[in-house]
């Protein structure tokens, strides 16, 4: 279950930010998220409900965007 390594470092990464900028907690996430991922929308959901506890992502909720695959061509872009 690769998504409680993704979560932790989503948040790892937000901490960093909120130090960054100098905030002190967070409101919202986004993540949009590949079709061709390999990521379970649930599962990333459910991990992040477990680890956001104790952390500046502690009252935030988290909203996943789904993004389809796509392909193109490389010579003609179709």
């Amino acid at each position: 279950m690769h998504e409680y390594s993704i979560v932790q470092s989503l948040i790892d990464r937000v901490e960093v930010e909120v130090q960054k900028n100098g905030a002190v907690g967070v409101h919202a996430l986004t993540v949009r998220l590949g079709e061709s991922s390999g990521v379970d929308g649930r599962l990333l959901a459910t991990a992040f409900e477990t680890f956001r506890e104790k952390t500046v992502c502690a009252g935030a909720t988290l909203t996943i965007e789904p993004v389809p695959a796509s392909w193109a061509c490389p010579k003609c872009k179709a």
